[in-house]
């Protein structure tokens, strides 16, 4: 778990990079989210993202993953909440306008 939280830049940085995603990482993604929802998560979330959340209210669980994470990716947990805000945003975005409330 990182010390201090990612900065606004660094938090936009990281939701740019998901709007962004190529094919197979998009996989990998939906892979993850399918894996959270199996261990009774909320669908659409990556298991890294709640992994994190989980840590800041001072799960153990989620200490360990975000700690085993972060050996993949400096500030894994972190990054990967921008990421499913700005995957979320984007689907919001499409409905509102197929909706026609865009």
């Amino acid at each position: 778990m990182p010390d201090t939280p990612l900065t606004p830049e660094q938090i936009a940085q990281a939701e740019e990079k998901a709007s962004h995603e190529a094919y197979l990482h998009r996989v990998l993604v939906a892979l993850d989210q399918f894996g959270n929802v199996l261990a009774d998560g909320n669908p659409d979330e990556t298991i890294s993202a709640r992994s994190q959340r989980l840590a800041d209210n001072g799960n153990r669980f989620g200490k360990f993953m975000c700690w085993w994470l972060d050996k993949i990716q400096a500030d894994h947990g972190q990054k990967a909440q921008a990421g499913d805000i700005a995957r979320a945003e984007t689907v919001e975005g499409i409905e509102k306008e197929s909706l026609g409330n865009a």
